[in-house]
């Protein structure tokens, strides 16, 4: 558990009728709930609630958080409304238990960026409540951050506020303390106490504000105020801008209410590009209907943005130690264009390893690199260039693909297209096997990514790989076509036994070898930081992928680590051409 106990935000410190010491913390039992959940840390105690990560005893594997209290402390939601809007069949006893109202909230989301209420229940003088692990630390507690990564927390923001506003609800309280980030950069919003159904305002039922994310209008609601769902518009606003200057929007007061020229001023406490400025300008207008009419709608302004701000590209290959002849081929392509203010990136990229010897295996690679950097150009690259339809390049879809705008103006998915485009290099080889008959015989594995804003498509046949590297380790996206990956999968070799198996070069599907070629697909969103790689089989041959992390850590050079993977690989015995293409996206 990495949250500061000390600084731990949920729910909300309310005042309790009983006072009652829960555990006595330093001499504290092993198990909680009869013997239902074994302790595992204690995270933080909030007023009279005491919050601990725990496992289920009867399966260890099963990890959560507990809130702990007096089954006689006020319910922090009680008369907000909600008694009447949610119905009470989650409970399973009718004991008096503080966290019911909280426990039928939580448990209407199946969102991974709301923390879900799983149990609630009472024993003895105790209530519980069994919430998902927390895990990651305070957004709060974060440094400034890139242009790119705060974009990626707006969209994700506006995820979260909209699953409220389907509910009907909104949730008046976004604020960095109320969200937990993780390693890999994803939110849960793990506070809820401010939350109304999106209706008439109730003074007997106040919300409590945080100067700087809370919206002008939440000052001044009486009676007759509705509570606006825009409201969680400014706040995501106000968050983003945080997020960029490390600076919290001056307090609200009646001047700033009634100064409609009033704007907070990103420049130059940081620069941004002036499309994102202008949404987050938009967010945080002090005129209600002026700004976004929901979340869905600055979520697909924000969506639209082109992503990721920097691509670069190292490549290097060589011989090897005993070859004397190249067989690997190597495409780097990279579009950078930008029409009516909207910039996209398009970038292709290939590693192709020859077979055949004195069958021209380095005319098999050159023709597959040469035949996807065609299929690809004439129908994207080009026809991008060309287009007058739309105003994009390309637009992420509901599901989070991409459909890419071609010179017709319909759309062409990447997957599809980067499939073709291999299919097509196998033809070029058999065709060229088949006018060429002293070359019959020859092949070579193709690993092909098409880069599209922070979408990566990868197309792959053989035993060259495409490699991540990302904040979880090394990761390999492709499956090595060959006999023994094939014997490793059912058991039969251990991975240092196929390492130095005398069949280890056998593939047994190629560019070249068959007109019904199967291609392996994969798709990967990628984040700031993260490192491509794709190498032919020189390189994995020859070095772990222990080894080959370590190097990637080294640097966030591209053109560094491609040349020093080369150099390790020869170090390491050199035995087979190794070529390699780092990607960095920042």
């Amino acid at each position: 558990m990495s949250l500061d106990g000390a600084d731990f935000t949920f729910g909300t410190s309310v005042s309790t009728s009983t006072e009652l010491d829960i555990l006595d913390t330093v001499e504290q039992a092993t198990l909680l709930a009869s013997g239902r959940y074994v302790i595992e840390d204690f995270v933080a105690q909030i007023g009279a609630i005491q919050y601990y990560d725990v496992r289920d005893s009867a399966d260890l594997s099963n990890c959560y958080t507990l809130a702990v209290c007096s089954k006689y402390m006020l319910d922090p939601l009680a008369g907000t409304g909600f008694e009447k809007e949610f119905a009470t069949a989650y409970l399973k006893d009718s004991s008096p238990n503080p966290f019911r109202t909280e426990y039928e909230l939580l448990s209407r989301f199946n969102s991974p960026g709301i923390l879900h209420a799983i149990d609630c229940f009472v024993e003895d003088e105790l209530a519980y409540l069994l919430l998902d692990r927390i895990e990651g630390r305070k957004l709060s507690e974060v440094e400034k951050l890139s242009e790119s990564e705060v974009r990626q927390i707006g969209i994700q923001l506006c995820q979260i506020a909209d699953n409220f506003h389907r509910q009907k609800l909104v949730h008046n309280g976004l604020e960095p303390s109320g969200l937990i980030i993780d390693g890999q950069g994803r939110l849960k919003l793990i506070h809820f106490d401010r939350v109304r159904p999106a209706r008439r305002y109730n003074p007997a039922t106040p919300i409590y504000l945080t100067d700087g994310f809370s919206a002008p209008e939440l000052y001044f609601l009486n009676e007759k105020s509705v509570l606006e769902r825009r409201s969680d518009v400014y706040s995501i606003g106000a968050i983003l801008y945080w997020l960029l200057t490390g600076e919290v929007i001056s307090a609200v007061n009646d001047q700033i209410i009634t100064a409609y020229d009033w704007y907070p001023e990103i420049y130059p406490k940081a620069v941004v590009s002036p499309a994102l400025e202008r949404i987050i300008m938009r967010a945080l207008t002090l005129e209600v209907n002026d700004r976004y009419n929901s979340v869905s709608e600055m979520k697909f302004a924000l969506t639209g943005l082109s992503t990721p701000a920097s691509v670069q590209a190292g490549y290097a290959t060589d011989l090897g130690r005993y070859r004397e002849l190249n067989e690997d081929s190597l495409l780097v392509l990279d579009l950078r264009q930008s029409f009516e203010s909207i910039g996209t990136h398009i970038g292709l990229y290939a590693v192709s390893d020859g077979m055949g010897g004195e069958a021209a295996g380095e005319v098999a690679s050159r023709i597959s690199v040469r035949a996807v950097a065609e299929w690809i150009s004439d129908r994207l690259i080009s026809a991008s260039l060309k287009s007058t339809h739309g105003s994009q390049v390309f637009e992420p879809t509901q599901t989070g693909s991409l459909l890419l705008a071609n010179d017709t103006g319909t759309d062409i998915r990447p997957a599809q297209l980067l499939m073709d485009a291999v299919r097509h290099a196998n033809s070029e080889v058999l065709d060229y096997a088949h006018y060429h008959p002293t070359t019959r015989g020859l092949g070579a594995t193709l690993t092909a990514v098409l880069l599209v804003g922070n979408t990566l498509t990868v197309a792959h046949v053989g035993d060259s790989r495409c490699y991540i590297l990302s904040q979880s380790g090394l990761e390999q996206i492709t499956e090595d076509h060959s006999l023994v990956e094939r014997m490793v999968r059912r058991g039969e070799l251990t991975r240092e036994e196929a390492r130095s198996h005398p069949n280890r070069n056998i593939i047994y599907r190629s560019i070249g070898s068959r007109e019904d070629l199967d291609v392996q697909l994969e798709s990967r969103i990628l984040r700031r930081g993260d490192l491509v790689l794709l190498c032919s089989d020189g390189l994995n041959g020859m070095l772990m992928d222990e080894e080959i992390e370590a190097i990637m850590k080294k640097s966030q050079d591209p053109w560094y680590v491609s040349k020093e993977l080369v150099v390790a690989a020869n170090a390491s015995g050199g035995e087979d051409n190794v070529s390699v293409i780092v990607i960095k996206i920042d």
